[in-house]
């Protein structure tokens, strides 16, 4: 009688806990020494920063601004020493949350650097993966695929390319669905692109170097100051970057970049709330 009883018991827990968290806990590869020597700050030491730039035992951000086209683009260069530090956030602490604004998210997640998310709650369909928890398994046929694993590698796939069940690996970490993707699979960039919001407009990417480095990029837009950027000129700038993949994110008046406390960009129209980030931090 004992033994059903306890056979019934981990039954419950396995149906009515969420999607991912009966699973075991992921193992991260360590890219400390992927990372140039003196990147990062020793054990035990304090973490040492700046208004343009963040230093601790397993985080280094540098962070510059370039004009280009007639936009203002802000680059937050990122090494990690193991993908956990680069994580997702949503509002509310959960999926499908009423939407909140960066800074309230960014804070309460403890976020050194944040930039909006992928909106994927917003999507009716599409594979949703937010540190190494499954929170939507279907597929999405119109939309390009970013998937990040826990041994730091970042790439991407054109739409129709890979089915939700194929992606979802037991070191997947992160899944973004809102796109596109911005360079080939060489790193080229793309001459031309089929996306409806392919016009210049404010934009967020995540771009890719090697596994533990990588790179956040905003660009302000929709103002007499900074007009935005297109899709080719954006493709094209991140290829200059030396990213090896990139991908889009959720833009427009959603896009901007938090550090320590505040927004370090200028969002359209002051920015809006969004369901979820993409942040640098310890949580």
């Amino acid at each position: 009688m004992r033994t059903r009883i306890v056979c019934l018991v981990v039954l419950m827990l396995l149906v009515f806990l969420p999607v991912g968290m009966a699973e075991e806990q992921p193992v991260f590869a360590d890219l400390r020494t992927m990372a140039p020597a003196g990147t990062f700050l020793g054990p035990g030491q304090e973490p040492v920063y700046d208004t343009n730039s963040y230093r601790s035992e397993h985080i280094a951000i540098t962070i510059s601004k370039e004009r280009v086209d007639q936009a203002d683009v802000t680059i937050a260069d990122i090494y990690v020493t193991s993908v956990q530090y680069l994580r997702r956030a949503f509002s509310a602490g959960a999926w499908r949350k009423p939407a909140d604004r960066v800074s309230s998210i960014a804070l309460s997640n403890n976020a050194i650097l944040a930039i909006s998310g992928d909106y994927a709650s917003l999507l009716d369909a599409g594979l949703v993966a937010a540190n190494g928890e499954i929170y939507r398994k279907s597929d999405n046929k119109a939309r390009d695929n970013c998937l990040i694993f826990t041994d730091g590698r970042m790439v991407t796939y054109p739409r129709r390319a890979m089915k939700s069940a194929e992606m979802m690996t037991d070191d997947l970490w992160h899944s973004f669905l809102f796109g596109p993707r911005l360079l080939d699979d060489d790193g080229q960039p793309f001459p031309k692109f089929d996306s409806k919001v392919g016009v210049a407009n404010p934009r967020s990417v995540i771009g890719y170097y090697a596994p533990g480095h990588y790179c956040f990029v905003l660009v302000d837009g929709r103002s007499s100051q900074s007009k935005g950027l297109a899709m080719t000129p954006l493709s094209r700038f991140m290829s200059e970057l030396g990213c090896k993949q990139a991908y889009n994110l959720d833009g427009g008046q959603s896009a901007m970049m938090y550090f320590r406390g505040e927004i370090i960009t200028e969002p359209y129209n002051g920015g809006r709330k969004i369901s979820d980030i993409v942040y640098i931090g310890l949580q």
